[in-house]
């Protein structure tokens, strides 16, 4: 490409003296060190990303931030992303369990028919859910004795989120359970952090920016936020909105042995960012991202 717009690649070295003109400086790791970092272990896209979390000044230089800062941050977003796709995970296995205890004690249902009738109204989802099991090499089996009779319990246990989505969607209008609907309420904020967990994108970036602005948080996700004790006007931030629905649903479908655990994990990964906490005790995203995410993980102490 000749645009010249487009910015030029550049190696380690060039990236070095580009982010020192930007003002982000080498002291608590060198700049021999910095390049082996981005030689061999992470990449200036994803390590930089973070650099959004601190302000300019009016030369458009970053004000105290270290290289280090960032490399710390892209370790932490990674062990968070971990964190909260187990979270996720906790939350696909307990709305299967759910769902299945609502159609196994259901006189109307015979475990097939549902199935056959998901696939009527969603025949794209249901064709994927058979390719992927068909092409699982280690579900062979699966898709040899129940492909011609899908089972729901076997349609759940292959199913992707996407399509587990779907059938809550349909499971609800076809029975209008309350259960399923505040279920069905949270689900579809979870998903967003579950996805972007999934695929290892970045979450401490643009925290409380204009980027991701949520104008009119649900009445449902502002009653979940009360009963954290985090404030409504923090739901206009749609990471704050999307973790309290994670968080709600976790509690509302785990079991008190599980949410225990997972505490203890949120608890780790609390002192994991305190680890170098004065390097951001003056900056006032973080400090308020994980004020309100230790009030998260506080709920998971809350008896359902």
């Amino acid at each position: 490409m000749t645009n010249q717009s487009l910015k030029p690649m550049l190696n380690s070295t060039e990236l070095i003296a580009h982010m020192l003109r930007k003002g982000i400086t080498f002291e608590a790791i060198s700049q021999t060190e910095a390049t082996t970092i981005l030689n061999k272990v992470n990449y200036y896209f994803k390590v930089t990303a973070y650099r959004s979390n601190f302000p300019k000044n009016t030369a458009g230089q970053y004000e105290n931030l270290d290289f280090a800062y960032l490399i710390d941050l892209a370790s932490i977003d990674m062990q968070l992303r971990d964190y909260l796709l187990n979270l996720s995970l906790d939350i696909e296995h307990g709305l299967k369990v759910m769902l299945l205890n609502l159609i196994a004690n259901d006189p109307a249902e015979d475990g097939y028919q549902i199935v056959q009738d998901f696939k009527v109204n969603h025949q794209s989802a249901y064709n994927q859910t058979l390719t992927y099991l068909r092409k699982n090499r280690y579900s062979q089996d699966l898709y040899t004795k129940h492909r011609d009779h899908l089972a729901i319990w076997t349609f759940l246990e292959i199913a992707t989120f996407g399509t587990l989505s779907m059938f809550v969607d349909f499971y609800l209008e076809r029975t209008q359970t309350k259960s399923v609907r505040k279920v069905h309420t949270y689900l579809k904020y979870s998903k967003n952090i579950r996805n972007a967990c999934a695929h290892s994108n970045p979450l401490l970036i643009n925290l409380f920016s204009e980027k991701e602005f949520l104008r009119y948080p649900s009445s449902a996700v502002q009653l979940a936020a009360h009963q954290m004790a985090i404030p409504t006007n923090r739901l206009s931030d749609l990471k704050i909105n999307d973790l309290v629905s994670l968080f709600y649903l976790h509690q509302l479908l785990q079991s008190p042995k599980m949410s225990g655990h997972r505490y203890q994990e949120g608890l780790d990964l609390i002192a994991r960012y305190h680890r170098h906490e004065d390097w951001y005790a003056h900056n006032l995203k973080l400090t308020t991202f994980f004020n309100l995410f230790g009030q998260l993980v506080e709920y998971l102490t809350v008896k359902a």
